[in-house]
Formats: structure tokens, C-alpha cells, sequence
């Protein structure tokens, strides 16, 4: 037993010694250096390494760090410098740390730290936790650089804490001050367990632009000031929080704990308006007020009884309730719910529903629970498709330790899309299901799904997660049409699919065996479409081995005009691979082809050194309607992934010329590559030659091209081609340069739409890819490209050992153009001279005003002034322009005719004036301008007497766009200007016009249809969206208009109208009108600006007693309502009832003379005068189909048969109802207003209209159409008036049928013409002049009287004359009264119109005769 203790007291003092010892060494500064090593191992992980230097004090109770670095793999990010810490190490065996003191001089972190992933934790965690007590945290200078928060910063931090147990208390303080700006956060919280009480003081303010705005990102960096106060025993404890975010957000909130039976309960209720501070694809769901409240109690044994938790926000709903105990077990019911789906439409673009939510429960412990959730949703739509019920229901269940296995089955009702095709496709019905497991810290596993719906039937079962995928994937039916959608293209065809899986998701490991057929297929790709054709199938199997092993075995590939078959593999041991490929038709792949393809391809060797021979065979084809016979091509070559070589050989037919070619490749030792003994022939083409190309990419050779007729291989390029061209290129190097000689001509080419009449180019090219030193001249002749015409051009290059002298005469595009200048190499760049350049044209002469040198160094060429003169003024650039801009443009009185030169067609005049400052790159230039332009104008313009304009424009350019101030003056225009910005690339435009607009400004153009406007347009308007897409917007308020048109008679004044408009529309306010007697239009509408509609819409026009016409011929006054509606673009409907309250029609009582147009015919006109002339481009031909006018759907009424007809005799009064339809070109007129009364004065004879009828034609001359009858002994005569009111036609017939001069004299005289005497005669004359033009006084005379009817006559009797007169007093009562020359004679007759054809007559005359009749008229 001594033994054994000595013993053990030996080793206990060897340990202890050895302990001293070891303490000891841990003192010397070897041993802190070990220390340090140790230390900063241990705290370094995988991407992160802690390096501690200088360790000193007393170890390991008092320990100073001169410096610790931390670095991730980009570098140190953060530095401590001169850290300590005192703490008591044998408090770790009481149980908790105490620390005395822990500061550090300076904390410098100079970025954000890039850290790997953490690897998932292996193990379910502890709670260990020891309490800490840290008397003193001081760390006086905290360094944070710009790249941590976007905005560099001082701080200091003080603190204490004492963490132990709710048991034993807590207490804590800090302070966090910013040392360069204001800002603060400080806080104490301290809990006492023998009186239970609580305080809480936490509070954080900083002024705008501070650190905490900066890193949450706020819009303006607002002032930010934030408080959590509370206080009080944990029995009855109450706290409440305040932040304010500026004026963009703020919350409040409060919290109470209440002692009861069972423990504590716990209220809180926070309410905020935060959306202006949430990015913007969230801030809809919280717009307004949002609500987070709840109410729970805890026991003793800490078990957490919800009782109720709610989020309400403008976006969602949702509330939990239930039980959580101490052990985590829960049993939780959770219900949620969407809000507008409009207010996702960021966070799920296209996608919509009528309501959407999720009900369930979860039960169990939290890390493996049963949950039993369910989504529930209807009316969802997306991507044009819509599903009237969706349900699915997801559920949990623990299967064994750690592993959680999980189930979704749903189903999906009332199935559609926007496609009628693709929604046959879809059915109405689906269900679809997923099951599989998730381990305990890992991915979900899925072992089978299936989805099932009238378009597609679909099976996976095996094993899929984030790392691999191993199964079968069975799809039994897939109708191709569902998906159109989703493909963005219309679909057609059904499929199937049976596929075995088995790959890595990165796909370095994979095989696949599949088998799949598609019919009826059809993808909107038209190319793919003609290839593939209608079917298609796949069969074989496909494997990768890592990066360099690919493995196929019998691939077949089926198709209506492609079979297709691959085997082999391709890996880096062999190569061992055949595919064969034959087509039926190449008109498969571009319609210009036709004929069979025939392929064949065997890969050998190994993939680093893969070889191929290949076979192209054309039997018997066509290209651009050329022949191809027995066309083929042989390809042999190895190692064409390193040093290729190899043979080509071509043979066959093409074009109906013999093709043959042949041709060498080879890679030397040196890396240089060379084609040799190119021989190629078709036809009259030949190509010859020898090249090599060196690995720096300089080429030595000679190639040689002749071609008699280029149209021989027009086959090969598929296009047109027709010319002679030769050229000789022969390619050297020396020096490092690249040389070149060429030797070309070319005599009426023409190939791709372009062509050149003629062209000799020879000369010499010296360093081709730096400066090059030309030596040779270059003639064209009658070069079309693209429209541009150059009938001229040479180029003439003198080269010397220093430089090229440059020389160019050019006619183009009708200006004659002239430089001269000199190119000369520099050691770092190049330098061009440009001594003279002058472009003149007719009326147009511009040229330089002295020299200018443009210096190429480092990819910045410096303009030493480029000074251009034309037309009296002068344009000057100068500075740099590279990878930076600085450039200085000055402008004065430049001639916009500049812009004839290179743009014929745009003929503007006017100059231009102003300055520009370019900074910034090409790509995003900046710098101010101002410009201003003088009498802007062209002939269409000054035709139309619009302009011309001046127009003063300033701004600035910067981040990618234009600010833009302008105003635009003119002989109508009124303080009008431009202000906003403008994209200089993609983007939006920002632009306001402001100003007045005189309505004269139209005058000019409306001059040829006699029609004046007048009035002031007031405009504020907006203009949104993209140059391909602009959007305005605004008002305009027309004021103080007037309308006159003096050959239709229509006149309006006192005009006032508002016009808004959107985006979306344009509406008409308002729109009010007076006319000519004082009655009002006034109207109202709206036109979608729907451009793919036509502009739909609809305006309504409200007249009141409107004098719609007043002219010489007619006098027109109505009231009702019109509709303009429909699209207003392609053919909208005039509709509407309108009620004639007066229709006065004027026929001429003398028709005016004239002589007839003449017919003038151009003969041989000048192109200028034809583009000009409108009647040359309608004797050109038949112009372009115009539109056919607006419908009409309009009705004109006259209940009150106020509807009068005088002139010429006639006197008629007429009522009723006409329809006008068809359209204002080709109106159809339904119905007529018809006869009343009326009479034809004739001669001295009155005769009776028996039929009277008026229509309208589309014009405010409306077609008369009257016959007047009587009847004598032997005939009955007719007088016929028709054709328009301003020139209607008077004709007279008879029964039985005379002569029309017969016909008069027996209206007149009872007797034929034969037998008048010679005053008769005379009156015959005067009757008939009565219709070439005739007195106008007694018109005159009624009119003066105010009266309806005047005439003038016989008695019945025919023994003396007599005058009469009468008036309409009502719409049914006719007054009339007559005075005859006898004694006696007088008369006064009534009408009484009892119905539209029943008329009561009577009359009474100064002998006391009075007389009473009722008459009736049908038309049949």
C-alpha cells in the first residue's frame, strides 16, 4: 500500500513538473511563437485562416495579440491589432467564463468576406452553454471600408455582460458610436430572478445618409430612428417598440406579460406601413397597414400554448395556432391565405388567380413532424392556361429514425386555355402525384410521380435527389398541342417515351436508353418542320464516362426524310464510331435545294488524336434551279483535335458544268498549317493555289481566281449570280508583317442583290494587319449597293517607305466627291492626314476649310481640328475619341441641305447651329449641348404652310441618356417647348410638350376643299415608353375655335374642347360648338390606342337646334344624336337619329355657264415631276385601293314635314323618313322624304306634283326626284324634275309620246306647236329659257315676305289674274290666301293634314262660297 501511494505521489509530481515545466516554457517567446501556430490552426477552416502574431502577457491569464489577420481565398478581408484579454481560466472549472477585460486597439474590416457553403451538420446539435460574465469590452476604433456598406466608416464599441441563467439573471450593456458622422445605438437589458423583473432600453437613431440606411439599401438613405423600451416584474410587464424610417416607413407596436393560474400569458400587436422600403417585387403585398398580432401562454414547464398568431398584410392573411412544449413536440394548425394576385405580379409574372390558400396541421417532434397540409385554389390561370379548381394535399409521416417519408397527391377541374386547340388538347381534368423521403439534414429524396391529365400520361419511379437521378421515365401519351404555350410556338403531334436514367446531375456521368416516337408532329419552326416532317422515333442508348468518354450504341433516328444511325465510341483509349445519315429531299433544308443526300462518316483513333473519313453524295439534285448530277465530296483526316491533315476531293456536275477539285492539308512542325495544290473547277470557275498559315496567323501563297461567268457556281451560293471577275493574290511575309499583291478586274458583276458595272483593282499592301502601305489604284464603275449609287470612284495610293498618299474622285449618289490626304505609320499607332475633301452637288458645294490630321495611338485617335465649311457655314470637331471621349463640336449656320447628300429624299433646308462637350465612352457618352436650328423646313412642309420652324434645344448627356430642354417656334406656334430625357440606346423615354398650337397652321392643306379653321390648341402632353413603343400621354384644350367651310355651308364657332390622353386612350372630355342660329353641338368619347384593333372607340355628338348647313343651295337646322364607333382606323360606323327641325332647298333659278375641263395628258414627264404630280401618278395606273368611307347607321326624320323645295318654279313642301346605310363613299339611301303638297309653276300655268321625293348621296346636294301631271282632251303631259339640287334636270314627256316641245306648247296652250300664233311662240321660248336660268324675282319677293308659298297666276276662269300666298302654321296646318283681279275673287283656303296621306281641304271666298274636301294619297 506505501508502495503504491509513493508511487502515485512520484507521478502526480512528474505530471505537476511537467505542468510547471510546460507553463514555463509558454512564458519564453519560443513558446508563444508555438503557442501562436497552435492557436491560429485551430481557428482556421476550410476558405478561412486566422493568423495570430505577436503573442505576449502573462499565459494564459492575461494574453495580448499584437495583430490577427483573417483571410478567405480572395485575400485578408479583416485585421485586430493589439487585442487583450484577462480572464480567470479556473472559472471554467466552476462552471462559467469570466473575463475580466477585452479590448482591442483598432478593428479594420476592408471588405465583405467570400466563404464556402458550410458542409451539412453531421449531428443533431447540444444546448451546452456555459454563463459568461465579460466585465469590460473596449474597442475605440472600428474601420469600415467602402466596399463593407457601400460608404466607408468609423465606429467604436463599449459593452459588459453578464449571461448566466434565467435562474441566476442577466444584464447587459452596449454602446455603438459612429466616430466620422452621427449615429448610435445603445442598449441595456437586465433581468432580476428574485424580484422577476424585466428592463428593457435599446435605441438606435442616425441621420440620413447613415450606415444602417446604406445597408439595408433604402431609396434617399433616409433617417433612420428606432426604440424597444419595457419595464417592470414579468407578472405584469409591458413594452413597446418604435421605429421610423424617414418619411417612408414606420411601426409601433406594444407587449405585455400578465401573471395567470397557469403561468404567463404574452400579447403583442405590432402594426407598420413598411412598402416603400421593400424591394419592389414585395412591397404590393404589403401595401397600406400590416398586422402581426398573437396571444399565448406559458407554463411553468415551459410549454407554449398559441392561442392565436396573425399576420394580415395587403397581399396575405395568415394565422396559427396551438401547442409547443419543452422537448419541441408540437401540435400546430396553420391557415394562410393569398390576396390579389395582381399584387404578385412581380413575383409570379402571368400568373392569376381568384383565390389561393393552404390549411393544415403538424404534429410530432420538429424535426421529423406529421404534417398534413392542403392547397386549395380557383380560377388559376397562367401562361394561357386556366384551371377552374386546383387541390393538392401534401403529407409527412416519421418512417424510421431520420428519415421522413412524404406524399403529394392533387387534382385539377374545369381545365382550359386561351387557344381553343390547345384547350381541346388539355381536357378538362387531371390528377397528379409525388412521394418520396427526406432524410434528417438532407435533400428530399423523390422515388415516384406521376401526372395524368387528356394530353399527357407520365410514370417516374427509382431515385432523384440534388446529387443523382436513377429510373425509368414512361410517358404513354403526350399530345404535343397542350404545350404550346409553354414552347411559345404552336405545337402539334402525340409522343411517347419509355427511358431508363441513370446520370449525375452535372451530367459527367450518364446513361440513358431510350425509345420514343412522335406523329402528326409539327413544331412552328418552319426549317425544322420540313426536315424532321410529321414522324419521328429514337431508339438506342447514350453513356458519358467522365469528361473524355462517350459511348453510343445503335442509335437509330427515324424520321419522314431522315434515317439516321450512330454506333461506337469516342473515348481517349480508341475511337471507334460510324454514322450514316441519308435525306430524300435537300428541298428539306432550303427550298432552293432539291434532291437526295447521302452521308457517311468513321471516326478512328483516340479522342486526343480523332480521325475521320466522310462522304457527301448528291445522286441527282437541283440548287437555285440549277442541276446537280453525281455531286461528290470525299473528306479524309487525322487528328483534327491537334495537328490536322488530310485530303478533300470533289467531283460531279453542277450547274450543268463539270466540277472536279482537290486539295491538301498539313500541319508542319513548326505549327503552321498548309493547304496545298488547291485545284478547283466549275465550269468557266477556277480556283488554283497554294497557302500556309503560321501559328501567329500570317499567311504566304498565291491564290488564283478566274471566273468567266461567276453564274457557273451560283448553285453554290443560292443566289444569282452573273459577271466575269479574276483576281491573283499572292501573300508574303517578312519582317513580321503581312504583305499582299493583288491583281483583279471585274466586268459587270452582280451577285446578292449588289453589283458593279466594272472594277480593275492593282496594287500592292504592305503590314496588311497594322498600318498598311497601299501602292496601286482601284477603279469602279457603275456600283449599285443596296440602293446607294456610285457611278465613279477612283482611288489612287502612292507608297513609300514613310507613308501613302491618298487620293479618291468619286461621283456618288449624284455628289461629286474629291479627297486627298496621307497615311503614315508611327511607332505606337498611325497618323492620317486629310488635306482636301470637298462634296458638291447642285445648289450644294462643302468642302474642308484646311487640313486636318487624325493620330491613332492606343486605341484613341486625336482629331486636330476637322474644320468642314458648306453654304456660308462652318462645322469644327476636335479632341479625342477611344476608349474615352473628349471632343469639342462647334456648328455655325450649317446647312441642313448637308443632309441631300447622303439622303436625297429627305430635302431639308434650313441651318444649324450650336456646341457639344463629348465625354464619357462612345457607349455612354457625356457632356452638355446646345443647338439650335433656323428655319427648319421641306417642300411637303412649306406646301402645306406648316413652318418653317426654329427649333433652340440644350442639355446634358450622362448615364445613358439625354436631357433635353427645347423650345420649337414657328408662324403658329406659342411658347412650345420639349423638356425630358431620352435613352441615347434601349430604354425609356421621358419627354413633356407644352405649348399652343394656332389651328391656322392647317388652313394651308384644307385651302383646296374651301375650308378654314381657327382657334388656339393648348397642349400638355407626355410622351412615355420605348422609340419602338412610345406611349402618350396628356391634354389638350382647344379654346376660341372656329370651322368654315363656304362650299358646303357648315360653320361653327366658339369651339371649346378637352382632349385626355393615356397610355392606353385617348377621350374626348368635352367638345362644344355653337353654329350659325344659335343652336349647339357639344360631344363626348373615348379611342383605345390599340393599334392591332384599329383604334376602337366610340364619340357621341348632341346637336340642339344645330344650323348643321346654311348655304346658297340648302339651309339645313336638326337636333338628336350621332355616334362615331367601332375602329376608327379600319372602318368605323356613323350612327345615330337626327330630327330635321328646317330643310330649306334652293334650286337655282339660273344655272350658270362654263366650259368643260380640259383633258391634258404628260407626255414623257420627268421622274422629279411625276413624284410630284398627282395627276401624273393617277394616269400612271390605278392607285393603291382606298378605304370605302365610314359605314353609315344613320337615320334623318321630319315628322313635321318642315322639309321645303323652291326655286325654278317649284314650290313643294315634304315630311317623312329617310335611312342612309352603306358608307359615306357608296351611301345607301332607304326610303325618302316624301311629297306633302307642291306645285310647278309653268309657263303661268300651276300644275300639281303628284310625286315628290328627296335623298342624299353622301353630299349637301340632295337628289330631287318630282312629277307634275295634267291631263287634256287628247294627252296626258308630265314635267319631270331630277338630278341634284344645284343642276337639276327639267324634262317633259307624255302619253301618248310627243316631242318635248310639243309637250310644252299643249301645257301651255292647249294646241300643238304648229298651230301658234306668233306671241304664243314667244311664250314657248320663255318657257323653255325658264330652264336654261330665269328671273329669280319672285323668289326674291317671298323670301322678303317671310312667307312659305308665293304665286303669281290666272284665275280658274282665265279672265284675269291673281296673287297668292301662304304659310304653314303648325306641323299639320297649311294656311293659304289668294287675291284675284275681279271683284269678288278673294279666297282664303286651309289644309289640314288629319294623317301622313289623309288631308282635310276647305275654303271660303269673299262671296260667301265656301267649300269642304278630304283627300287621301298611297305611293305604290
Amino acid at each position: 500500500m506505501t508502495r503504491a501511494l509513493r508511487i502515485l505521489a512520484i507521478t502526480l509530481l512528474s505530471l505537476l513538473g511537467l505542468l510547471v515545466i510546460a507553463f514555463g516554457a509558454l512564458q519564453t517567446p519560443p513558446g508563444k511563437a508555438l503557442l501562436a501556430r497552435v492557436a491560429s490552426s485551430l481557428a482556421s477552416s476550410p476558405g478561412l485562416t486566422v493568423s495570430l502574431r505577436g503573442l505576449g502577457g502573462f499565459v494564459p491569464f492575461d494574453i495580448s495579440v499584437e495583430s490577427i489577420e483573417i483571410s478567405d481565398a480572395e485575400g485578408p478581408f479583416t485585421r485586430i491589432e493589439n487585442a487583450r484579454l484577462d480572464w480567470r481560466p479556473l472559472a471554467l472549472l466552476a462552471g462559467r467564463v469570466d473575463v475580466t477585460t477585452l479590448t482591442a486597439a483598432r478593428v479594420s474590416l476592408e471588405r465583405r468576406p467570400v466563404l464556402p457553403p458550410s458542409p451539412p451538420s453531421q449531428t443533431e446539435g447540444t444546448s451546452f452553454a456555459l454563463p459568461v460574465r465579460l466585465e469590460t469590452l473596449a474597442i475605440p476604433d472600428i474601420v469600415l471600408a467602402e466596399p463593407v456598406l457601400g460608404h466607408a466608416a468609423r465606429l467604436s464599441l463599449n459593452g459588459s455582460a453578464n449571461l448566466a441563467s434565467l435562474a441566476q439573471g442577466m444584464s447587459m450593456t452596449f454602446a455603438l458610436e459612429r466616430l466620422d458622422a452621427p449615429g448610435t445605438l445603445t442598449g441595456s437589458v437586465g433581468y432580476a430572478p428574485e424580484t422577476g423583473r424585466l428592463d428593457l432600453d435599446i435605441a438606435a437613431r442616425e441621420p440620413a445618409g447613415g450606415l444602417m440606411a446604406r445597408a439595408a439599401g433604402f431609396d434617399g438613405l433616409p433617417e433612420i430612428a428606432a426604440a424597444l423600451k419595457g419595464a417592470g416584474p414579468l407578472d405584469a410587464w409591458d413594452g413597446h417598440l418604435r421605429i421610423t424610417v424617414g418619411d417612408l416607413a414606420e411601426a409601433s407596436g406594444a407587449a405585455g406579460i400578465r401573471a395567470v393560474a397557469d403561468g404567463h400569458r404574452v400579447n403583442f400587436a405590432i402594426d407598420a406601413d413598411i412598402a416603400s422600403i421593400l424591394p419592389a417585387n414585395v412591397s404590393p403585398l404589403f401595401e397600406g397597414r400590416s398586422e402581426l398580432a398573437g396571444s399565448a401562454t406559458v407554463d411553468p414547464a415551459r410549454k407554449l400554448v398559441i392561442e392565436t398568431l396573425t399576420a394580415r398584410a395587403a397581399g396575405f392573411r395568415a394565422t396559427v395556432s396551438g401547442t409547443l412544449d419543452a422537448a419541441e413536440t408540437a401540435d400546430l394548425t396553420f391557415d394562410a391565405q393569398l390576396g390579389d394576385a395582381a399584387r404578385f405580379t412581380t413575383l409570379a409574372p402571368g400568373v392569376g388567380w381568384q383565390s389561393l390558400g393552404l390549411a393544415g396541421t403538424l404534429k410530432g417532434a420538429l424535426r421529423a413532424p406529421a404534417i398534413e397540409a392542403r392547397v386549395t385554389a380557383t380560377e388559376l390561370t397562367g401562361l394561357d392556361y386556366r384551371a377552374g379548381g386546383l387541390s393538392a394535399t401534401l403529407r409527412t409521416l416519421p418512417a424510421v429514425p431520420g428519415l421522413l417519408a412524404f406524399s403529394v397527391e392533387g387534382t385539377a377541374d374545369a381545365l382550359t386555355a386561351v387557344d381553343p386547340q390547345v384547350a381541346a388538347a388539355l381536357g378538362t381534368q387531371g390528377r397528379f402525384s409525388a412521394a418520396g423521403t427526406v432524410p434528417t439534414g438532407g435533400d428530399a429524396v423523390l422515388e415516384a410521380a406521376s401526372v395524368e391529365l387528356s394530353a399527357i400520361t407520365a410514370r417516374f419511379a427509382g431515385r432523384a435527389d440534388g446529387r443523382a437521378i436513377d429510373g425509368d421515365l414512361g410517358v404513354s401519351r403526350l399530345n404535343l398541342a397542350a404545350f404550346s404555350p409553354l414552347a411559345g410556338r404552336p405545337l402539334a403531334g402525340t409522343a411517347t417515351l419509355d427511358a431508363r436514367f441513370s446520370a449525375s446531375t452535372d451530367l459527367t456521368r450518364a446513361s440513358a436508353v431510350v425509345e420514343g416516337r412522335a406523329q402528326g408532329l409539327e413544331t412552328g419552326i418552319a426549317r425544322l418542320d420540313a426536315l424532321v416532317g410529321q414522324s419521328l422515333s429514337i431508339n438506342g442508348t447514350l453513356a458519358r464516362d467522365g469528361a473524355n468518354a462517350l459511348s453510343v450504341d445503335s442509335l437509330k433516328i427515324e424520321t419522314d426524310g431522315i434515317s439516321a444511325t450512330v454506333d461506337g465510341r469516342l473515348a481517349t483509349d480508341v475511337a471507334d464510331l460510324t454514322a450514316k445519315l441519308a435525306l430524300d429531299d435537300l428541298a428539306r433544308i432550303d427550298p432552293r435545294l432539291a434532291g437526295a443526300l447521302q452521308a457517311d462518316a468513321a471516326f478512328s483513333g483516340t479522342l486526343d488524336a480523332l480521325g475521320v473519313k466522310a462522304t457527301l453524295h448528291v445522286p441527282d439534285g437541283m440548287a437555285e434551279g440549277r442541276p446537280l448530277r453525281d455531286v461528290t465530296l470525299d473528306i479524309s483526316a487525322t487528328d483534327i483535335t491537334n495537328e490536322v491533315a488530310g485530303t478533300f476531293s470533289l467531283s460531279g456536275d453542277i450547274g450543268g458544268k463539270p466540277a472536279r477539285g482537290s486539295a491538301a492539308l498539313a500541319t508542319q512542325p513548326d505549327g503552321s498549317r498548309r493547304l496545298s495544290d488547291l485545284d478547283l473547277a466549275i465550269g468557266s470557275v477556277t480556283a488554283r493555289g497554294d497557302l500556309t498559315l503560321t501559328p501567329d496567323g500570317l499567311a504566304n501563297g498565291r491564290l488564283n481566281l478566274a471566273a468567266g461567268d461567276i453564274a457557273d457556281i451560283a448553285a453554290l451560293a443560292l443566289t444569282e449570280m452573273a459577271g466575269a471577275l479574276n483576281a491573283d493574290v499572292t501573300l508574303s511575309v517578312a519582317e513580321g508583317q503581312q504583305n499582299a499583291d493583288v491583281r483583279a478586274s471585274a466586268e459587270r458583276l452582280r451577285a446578292f442583290g449588289q453589283s458593279v458595272g466594272s472594277a480593275s483593282i492593282n496594287g500592292s499592301v504592305r503590314d496588311l494587319r497594322g498600318v498598311p502601305l497601299l501602292d496601286g489604284t482601284a477603279d469602279l464603275r457603275a456600283v449599285d449597293l443596296s440602293g446607294v449609287t456610285v457611278e465613279t470612284a477612283t482611288l489612287r495610293a502612292n507608297g513609300t517607305a514613310t507613308g501613302t498618299d491618298l487620293t479618291l474622285e468619286a461621283l456618288a449618289q449624284g455628289t461629286t466627291l474629291r479627297a486627298a490626304g496621307r497615311l503614315e505609320p508611327m511607332a505606337d499607332g498611325a497618323r492620317l492626314r486629310l488635306d482636301r475633301l470637298t462634296a458638291a452637288r447642285p445648289g450644294l458645294n462643302a468642302a474642308l476649310s484646311a487640313p486636318a490630321t487624325f493620330t491613332l495611338t492606343g486605341g484613341t485617335v486625336a482629331i486636330d481640328r476637322l474644320a468642314l465649311t458648306a453654304g456660308g457655314g462652318a462645322a469644327t470637331v476636335s479632341g479625342t475619341a477611344g476608349e474615352r471621349l473628349d471632343l469639342a463640336v462647334d456648328l455655325r449656320a450649317l446647312p441642313l441641305a448637308l443632309v441631300n447628300l447622303v439622303a436625297p429624299e429627305a430635302n431639308l433646308s434650313g441651318t444649324l447651329a450650336g456646341t457639344a462637350r463629348l465625354g464619357g465612352t462612345a457607349s455612354a457618352p457625356t457632356g452638355p449641348f446646345d443647338l439650335r436650328i433656323t428655319r427648319l423646313s421641306r417642300p411637303d412642309l412649306a406646301s402645306s404652310g406648316a413652318g418653317p420652324f426654329d427649333i433652340a434645344a440644350s442639355g446634358t448627356l450622362g448615364n445613358g441618356r439625354a436631357q433635353l430642354r427645347a423650345t420649337i417656334t414657328g408662324q403658329n406656334l406659342q411658347g412650345l417647348t420639349l423638356n425630358g430625357s431620352v435613352p441615347l440606346g434601349a430604354g425609356e423615354l421621358d419627354l413633356a410638350l407644352r405649348g399652343a398650337i394656332n389651328l391656322a397652321i392647317a388652313n394651308p392643306m384644307l385651302a383646296a376643299t374651301g375650308a378654314r379653321v381657327a382657334g388656339i390648341a393648348n397642349v400638355d402632353a407626355t410622351l412615355r415608353g420605348t422609340l419602338a413603343a412610345p406611349r402618350a400621354g396628356g391634354t389638350v384644350r382647344l379654346s376660341g375655335g372656329r370651322f368654315d367651310d363656304s362650299v358646303n355651308g357648315v360653320a361653327l364657332g366658339n369651339i371649346e374642347a378637352v382632349l385626355t390622353g393615356t397610355d392606353r386612350s385617348v377621350t374626348l372630355t368635352s367638345f362644344r360648338a355653337t353654329t350659325t342660329n344659335g343652336g349647339s353641338i357639344s360631344g363626348r368619347g373615348t379611342v383605345a390606342l390599340d393599334p392591332s384593333a384599329g383604334y376602337p372607340g366610340r364619340i357621341d355628338l348632341d346637336l340642339v337646334n344645330a344650323a348643321l348647313v346654311n348655304s346658297d343651295l340648302m339651309r339645313l337646322v336638326a337636333e338628336g344624336r350621332l355616334g362615331i364607333e367601332g375602329a376608327f382606323l379600319n372602318g368605323p360606323r356613323l350612327t345615330g337619329r337626327l330630327v330635321l327641325r328646317a330643310l330649306d332647298i334652293n334650286v337655282p333659278d339660273r344655272f350658270p355657264g362654263g366650259v368643260q375641263d380640259l383633258n391634258v395628258r404628260h407626255v414623257n414627264a420627268s421622274a422629279e415631276f411625276k413624284r410630284k404630280s398627282p395627276t401624273v401618278q393617277r394616269q400612271q395606273g390605278p392607285a393603291a385601293p382606298t378605304r370605302n368611307g365610314i359605314a353609315l347607321d344613320l337615320v334623318l326624320s321630319a315628322p313635321s314635314n318642315n322639309v321645303f323645295v323652291r326655286g325654278l318654279g317649284i314650290e313643294a313642301q315634304l315630311g317623312g323618313e329617310l335611312k342612309l346605310s352603306g358608307t359615306t363613299r357608296a351611301p345607301v339611301t332607304l326610303g325618302a322624304f316624301q311629297l306633302r303638297r307642291g306645285s310647278f309653276d309653268f309657263g303661268g300655268r300651276r300644275l300639281t306634283f303628284t310625286r315628290g321625293n328627296i335623298t342624299f348621296t353622301g353630299t349637301t346636294d340632295p337628289e330631287l326626284d318630282f312629277i307634275a301631271e295634267t291631263t287634256s282632251t287628247d294627252i296626258t303631259a308630265r314635267v319631270l324634275v331630277s338630278g341634284p339640287a344645284s343642276r337639276p334636270v327639267v324634262s317633259f314627256s307624255s302619253t301618248p309620246t310627243l316631242p318635248q316641245d310639243e309637250v310644252i306648247s299643249r301645257l301651255l296652250f292647249g294646241r300643238s306647236a304648229g298651230s301658234l300664233n306668233g306671241g304664243q311662240a314667244l311664250q314657248l321660248a320663255q318657257a323653255a329659257a325658264q330652264f336654261s336660268g330665269g328671273a329669280g324675282v319672285l323668289e326674291n319677293v317671298r323670301r322678303s315676305l317671310g312667307v312659305d308659298s308665293l304665286e303669281l297666276g290666272t284665275d280658274a276662269e282665265g279672265t284675269g289674274g291673281q296673287v297668292g300666298i301662304g304659310r304653314r302654321l303648325n306641323d299639320n296646318i297649311y294656311l293659304g290666301v289668294r287675291q284675284g283681279t275681279s271683284a269678288g275673287s278673294s279666297r282664303v283656303t286651309v289644309d289640314v293634314d288629319v294623317t301622313k296621306n289623309i288631308r282635310l281641304q276647305g275654303a271660303t271666298g269673299a262671296n260667301g262660297a265656301a267649300e269642304v274636301g278630304i283627300g287621301a294619297q298611297w305611293d305604290y
